[in-house]
């Protein structure tokens, strides 16, 4: 009984050795099975519609930005001045969520009316929450504060150093490679926040266009 059950483990493992080099046979590596699973889950990990992340919450920006603006008086505002400059926005920020950016800009703003003034400061914390970080194009919405010096003398203000806030609506191009572009239509305002005299405030309709770099 022992030599037969020896036999039959023997004719077993020939069985078996033969059966693994048939299969290497018919299907070499480049041909091998693969497991339905497998494909499945790599199918699963590869982006939609061809589309590749363009920045996420590891990715990094600066920009240098220019713009053009005009005042104007929304229905919240008092503006009677008539107000025009060129701007000037060097940028830098990061990514704290995969489309949620948080930066800064310095702002520089030279008016041709009244001719001579400028205006000068720190927007040192602003944001955009992009619609989608998966396509070459993308609408974003744009935010910021921060402080300003300028030497303009019109009834809206009451001093030299003011807040300054801004909010509006972006598109952004990002492509796959080298520097992307954003366009923007901002409201920005120029007020003491009521802390010295009538305090009106200065409103400007803003377009402001520049060129993004994404660190990666």
């Amino acid at each position: 009984m022992c030599f037969i059950a020896r036999a039959i483990c023997a004719a077993l493992a020939l069985v078996s050795g033969s059966a693994q080099v048939a299969l290497a046979q018919r299907f070499p590596p480049s041909l091998a099975p693969v497991d339905e699973r497998s494909l499945s889950h790599a199918a699963a990990a590869q982006p939609k519609d061809g589309r590749v992340r363009r920045f996420d919450s590891s990715s990094r920006t600066r920009g240098l930005a220019w713009g053009w603006g005009h005042s104007w008086s929304p229905f919240f505002g008092k503006t009677r001045s008539d107000l025009g400059f060129v701007a000037f926005h060097p940028q830098m920020g990061w990514f704290i969520r995969d489309r949620i950016e948080l930066y800064g800009e310095a702002t520089l703003f030279v008016y041709h009316q009244p001719a001579g003034d400028i205006a000068a400061g720190l927007g040192g914390l602003a944001g955009r929450a992009h619609f989608w970080n998966d396509r070459a194009l993308t609408p974003y919405i744009v935010a910021g504060v921060g402080l300003l010096w300028t030497s303009l003398d019109v009834r809206e203000i009451d001093r030299i150093f003011n807040f300054q806030h801004f909010g509006g609506l972006g598109l952004r191009w990002v492509p796959l490679r080298g520097p992307g572009l954003t366009i923007e239509l901002r409201n920005h305002h120029i007020s003491n926040a009521g802390t010295v005299g009538e305090n009106l405030g200065i409103n400007a309709g803003t377009i402001v266009a520049g060129v993004q770099w994404i660190l990666r």
